[in-house]
């Protein structure tokens, strides 16, 4: 797969049924200079925050994506079948699934796990595998579909299992480089603030574990579990050679509306801003790295 490779968009996954795996978000973090990227009319809808016209602030703790689950099954041949519940996925992205088994040369492969619209996905994935379960097997969610280099990194794993059993396996989301260089699990904070008086909006953001480089950054309107479309847009936030983002803070200015209660959320991306898009479309490098409902 090219790297700018248009990702291929995939059907819906129901977010009650995610709701039902009972995962949830908890509260971000942000920051970085810009405009308003436009939908201005949706966020004055939401309900606006304690503080209204003379100031709001919402400290955020960034939660690595995605979020997720999986449990494991046999069919009626015996096949081991995977059930994920996931969010917090590329848009309409799709992923290969492998079993990394102790002792065997190859790797186990599933059928891919497809995100819907809103980042979302609730699948049962197949396999050919009627063998016994190995003991310190884990599974791994791919960055992509395809065969290139960037499409087989990992984007979430599994601990290694003693069993597979029927009971829920939760997903760890790591981050992998181009280079496939580790940097593990991303972490982070941010603050928002919002100023009736100086009609500004400052945004701060501190995180780790995040490849080194510029990573696209935006706030949107929905939540982690349902994204939705680009509020304000974020100047790329860039991490040291140590995987950190020092403090990096960005203010809008001409901003008359506040935080809202809900209903907006903050998003860092693992590529920066000239390469998640294509014609349009997310490619593989809008894959979310960190994200928080804003809940001032």
């Amino acid at each position: 797969m090219s790297r700018r490779a248009r990702i291929r968009l995939g059907a819906g996954a129901a977010a009650a049924a995610l709701a039902a795996t009972a995962l949830s978000v908890t509260a971000p973090a942000g920051a970085s200079t810009g405009a308003p990227a436009g939908a201005a009319t949706r966020a004055r809808a939401a309900s606006p925050a304690a503080g209204g016209a003379y100031g709001s602030r919402a400290r955020l703790t960034l939660r690595a994506m995605p979020v997720g689950r999986i449990t494991f099954r046999r069919d009626r041949h015996n096949h081991l079948m995977v059930r994920a519940a996931l969010f917090g996925l590329t848009p309409g992205s799709s992923h290969a699934v492998d079993l990394w088994v102790p002792g065997r040369s190859r790797v186990i492969r599933f059928s891919p796990v497809t995100a819907n619209s809103g980042g979302q996905a609730y699948s049962t994935l197949s396999s050919n595998f009627t063998g016994r379960w190995q003991p310190g097997s884990r599974l791994v969610i791919r960055m992509g579909a395809g065969g290139g280099r960037v499409a087989r990194e990992p984007i979430a794993e599994t601990r290694r299992l003693l069993r597979a059993g029927r009971r829920p396996h939760r997903l760890i989301s790591v981050e992998v480089t181009r280079n496939g260089v580790s940097y593990g699990t991303p972490q982070g904070s941010a603050t928002l603030v919002y100023s009736g008086s100086r009609h500004t909006l400052t945004v701060t953001v501190h995180a780790r574990g995040v490849a080194p480089g510029r990573h696209a950054a935006h706030i949107h309107l929905g939540s982690c579990m349902s994204q939705g479309p680009v509020l304000y847009m974020l100047k790329d936030l860039v991490a040291n050679r140590r995987g950190v983002i020092v403090h990096a803070v960005r203010v809008f200015t001409g901003v008359t509306t506040p935080i809202p209660a809900r209903g907006w959320y903050l998003n860092i991306h693992q590529g920066n801003s000239r390469d998640i898009l294509s014609n349009g479309q997310p490619t593989i490098f809008f894959r979310p790295l960190l994200c928080s409902n804003i809940n001032p």
